[in-house]
């Protein structure tokens, strides 16, 4: 399936293009995919539609309402 997306460079990304393309930088290029372009790729195609439950959620979490050391768990 194909899907258009239409990424946006800051000033600074667009030089370092520019730089990598006249060095012929191919560390750079690579470079620059994976921290720059990837992480712009990763923004774009992830789902925006979810539970505020879910995009609130994180790993630690439950460490906030696991018990704080009383018998029983009772307040």
């Amino acid at each position: 399936m194909k899907k258009n997306i239409v990424l946006a460079f800051t000033e600074e990304e667009i030089q370092e293009l520019e730089r990598i393309d006249l060095d012929s930088d191919a560390p750079g290029a690579l470079r620059f995919l994976r921290e720059v372009v990837g992480k712009k790729l990763k923004a774009l195609t992830r789902p925006h539609c979810v539970p505020v439950f879910e995009v609130t959620y994180s790993p630690r979490q439950k460490e906030a309402f696991q018990s704080t050391g009383l018998s029983g768990g009772k307040l």
